[in-house]
């Protein structure tokens, strides 16, 4: 069974990943043009889509050996807080009751989930009165709490969306860690084992 997830996840990763500055400095990379690419295929109608499929590493002819030293050599120099401090005008907006902001929508969502939200703070490893901050809307989560809630609470694409943009965050397919937590909320794992599995798989540093 796990063999056949990790699989999966390479193959997913392959296809996705988009740092090609990375994937060009493996020692196996090859150069693939677009002609190598379309020749069985319609080049004006495909051929716009097979630039940006040439630089990933789902169309090098070692594939595999690429994306085996890509994770040998892949350091995971992604940092980022779990938040930040609202700016003072949205906190204002907030205070006055303007707009909804960041913490009733969080709120909102989880509460879909049959959760609690204010019972959330150990299992996001936060303070119990930073948690508190997130939910007043006076700290603004950043992606890697974020990423962290979805795979707990298994969440949907469509409210990961959501709140990724009420955020201010979104998804960079140049970054791994990124790419493998597509993986997991497309294909809907959040089996936490499975979740180790797939961040240890790409050196990644987990975040549950």
């Amino acid at each position: 069974m796990e063999g056949s997830f990790i699989r999966d996840l390479n193959e997913y990763f392959a296809k996705k990943y988009a740092n090609y500055e990375r994937i060009s400095a493996m020692p196996s990379y090859e150069s693939v043009t677009i002609s190598m690419l379309l020749k069985n295929m319609n080049r004006i109608e495909e051929g716009e889509s097979a630039s940006d499929e040439a630089r990933k590493i789902c169309s090098q002819p070692k594939k595999e050996a690429v994306l085996a030293e890509l994770k040998e050599r892949y350091t995971d120099d992604n940092f980022s807080y779990s938040f930040r401090i609202a700016r003072m005008q949205e906190r204002l907006a907030c205070l006055f009751g303007r707009r909804q902001n960041t913490g009733t929508l969080l709120s909102s969502v989880i509460r879909t989930y049959g959760e609690d939200p204010a019972k959330l703070a150990p299992r996001l490893s936060l303070s119990e009165q930073d948690w508190a901050a997130v939910l007043r809307g006076k700290y603004i989560p950043e992606k890697v709490l974020l990423f962290r809630l979805f795979l707990l609470l298994g969440m949907r694409q469509e409210d990961c969306a959501r709140l990724l943009r009420a955020c201010g965050a979104f998804l960079n397919l140049e970054d791994a860690r990124d790419v493998v937590v597509c993986y997991l909320l497309d294909y809907r794992i959040f089996n936490p084992d499975m979740v180790a599995a797939a961040f240890g798989e790409f050196r990644i540093r987990p975040i549950i």
